[in-house]
């Protein structure tokens, strides 16, 4: 098994020297690379591709330790820049949720309910839960399976299946590297689905994308296979209309290189077009290591026109014991000219000021971030408290762009989810400030692996997993009805009960669960994340259930 989802950006003792103040104009950098896919084709319908059960299976973590960048952090500096509203100094907690669940069911586990080893071959953790929602399917995909299910009913209709399903029948390293760090997502603009998942053992190392040629989820796909510069850990997406934009910490696997950040030409992708292009840039932040983690924006509404300029959001995990500011990066690919190509930003130069906050780091057994307290065990799970959460979920509402992310922050008493709305005035415009942020209570119960989004009344869904020394790690959502005061977070709601502590996995929980807004209404969210049913080590299972805020229409 292939060493992947490497938990916390590495980066080599004596080669911090994170910036104090912000320069005057952002950092740019220009290295665009430009690459055709290593390969290309056209599969059949992936119903017919079903994989026959392994003659065994395995038992393994999908990671390696890696030294955290946490250990090499800076005292954080004075805040600078503009000062966070008076009026969002505190954060607001409301009455119960207005939001109610609607389906609620299994998901793909490693229990015997649409059972994953059984098609992959391996039992894993952790499962990095993630889900997207088409015009009438809701596809989840785990490490290491997928399974496609009805959106009226939450029926299964296929699945499940290895993850390499996607390119069964399209040769090495794709359809052999069952790797995970998995990403799922549904086109909203071009009603289009797109799975994506790196190969992990090399070099040299690839991105795996298939573009689906209808709105099925079980037909057929384009697929593409790209080149990354080096050991590729966490990727994330973001869609937009005309392009599809990826990033990923790159290591040595050792040390840490940087990040790469890519644009995929969508157009050609979903034309099936063999020459597709991918652009990339490669930022180490100038040699301080500053950039890492960021999280591309993902269209939940379709921006009315085309633009071609990304905006980016991460490295918040300089300082210690926290920071003041979220950095925003801004990405420019240029597909006709890629030396035009810009990565606006680079080494913090772009900061958003935001109230401080502490990373939810502690004295844990593994690494600095394993937090979070279970029944009736001492281990204790990773809150992956170094950075932003998946997704970046963007929504524009006529001319005036909303950003909203989540992470993890040690309160007084625990760790809370925290969540921010920034704003961009503007179609196309990229200057975001902080419109309002919000966190969950400080009541020694520990909140964390959240996502967020929002939909078209400007209601906030917040997802994420719950536990306590006296509660099992469970799924609670809670967010803000449009409306409520700003900095307001609504009471929380449960939408799965776990019964069970996670023991020996190296504490490992995650890396990230899945807010979706359902883009045929853009009214219904769709959560999925992780629990356990018993006491035990790699046998989490996984719940899907959709969630609306009365009003929306």
């Amino acid at each position: 098994m292939a060493v992947l989802s490497a938990l916390i950006f590495a980066a080599p003792n004596g080669l911090r020297a994170a910036p104090q103040q912000a320069p005057a104009a952002p950092q740019v950098l220009s290295n665009a690379v430009a690459n055709e896919p290593i390969h290309f084709d056209v599969s059949p319908p992936l119903a017919e591709l079903a994989t026959a059960a392994p003659a065994q299976q395995s038992v393994g973590l999908m990671h390696a330790p890696l030294l955290p960048k946490l250990q090499q952090l800076t005292v954080a500096p004075q805040s600078h820049g503009a000062a966070a509203t008076s009026s969002l100094l505190q954060p607001l907690i409301a009455p119960l949720i207005s939001a109610t669940i609607g389906l609620s069911f299994e998901g793909v586990g490693n229990t015997s309910t649409l059972n994953c080893p059984s098609v992959a071959g391996f039992t894993v953790a952790p499962p990095d839960t993630n889900a997207a929602v088409g015009d009438t399917q809701v596809v989840q995909w785990v490490n290491l399976c997928y399974a496609v299910f009805n959106k009226s009913t939450g029926v299964l209709i296929a699945g499940p299946f290895a993850g390499t399903n996607f390119w069964k029948g399209f040769g090495a390293p794709c359809e052999t590297h069952n790797d995970g760090d998995i990403i799922i997502q549904w086109d909203k603009s071009n009603h289009r689905w797109l799975a994506a998942q790196n190969v992990f053992e090399g070099p040299p190392y690839y991105t795996c994308v298939a573009v689906s040629q209808t709105a099925d989820a079980t037909g057929s796909y384009y697929r593409y296979a790209f080149p990354q510069p080096g050991f590729p850990d966490y990727p994330k997406w973001g869609l937009t209309r005309n392009t599809y934009y990826q990033t990923q910490n790159i290591f040595d696997p050792i040390l840490v290189f940087g990040v790469n950040v890519c644009a995929y030409d969508a157009k050609s992708m979903l034309s099936g077009k063999s020459n597709a292009q991918q652009v990339c840039i490669f930022d180490n932040s100038n040699g301080t290591y500053f950039d890492d983690s960021m999280l591309p924006a993902d269209d939940d509404a379709d921006a009315g026109g085309p633009t071609n300029r990304e905006v980016l959001l991460g490295a918040i995990d300089n300082f210690l014991p926290g920071d003041t500011h979220v950095y925003e990066f801004v990405f420019t690919p240029n597909f006709g000219n890629p030396s035009k190509s810009t990565l606006a930003g680079v080494n913090g130069s772009m900061p958003i000021t935001v109230p401080a906050f502490k990373l939810a780091i502690c004295a844990g057994q593994y690494r600095v971030t394993d937090c979070v307290k279970q029944p009736g065990t001492t281990y204790q799970l990773d809150t992956l408290g170094d950075r932003l959460m998946y997704r970046l979920a963007h929504f524009n509402e006529g001319g005036t762009q909303h950003f909203v992310v989540t992470h993890s922050v040690n309160n007084t008493t625990a760790v809370a989810a925290r969540w921010y709305e920034f704003r961009a005035q503007g179609l196309g415009t990229t200057s975001l400030s902080l419109y309002q942020w919000g966190q969950t209570p400080d009541d020694g119960i520990y909140r964390w692996m959240g996502s967020v989004a929002m939909d078209q009344m400007g209601n906030i869904a917040l997802g994420y997993s719950r536990s306590s020394a006296a509660d099992y790690p469970s799924i609670y959502y809670a967010g803000q009805k449009a409306g409520d005061l700003p900095g307001t977070t609504d009471a929380e709601a449960f939408i799965k009960q776990g019964s069970g502590s996670q023991t020996d996995t190296e504490d490992r929980w995650g890396d990230y669960s899945s807010m979706a807004l359902d883009g045929a209404d853009s009214c219904t969210f769709w959560y999925t994340n992780e629990y356990y049913p018993v006491d035990g080590s790699f046998a989490w299972s996984t719940w899907i259930a959709s969630l609306k805020f009365p009003h929306c229409h």
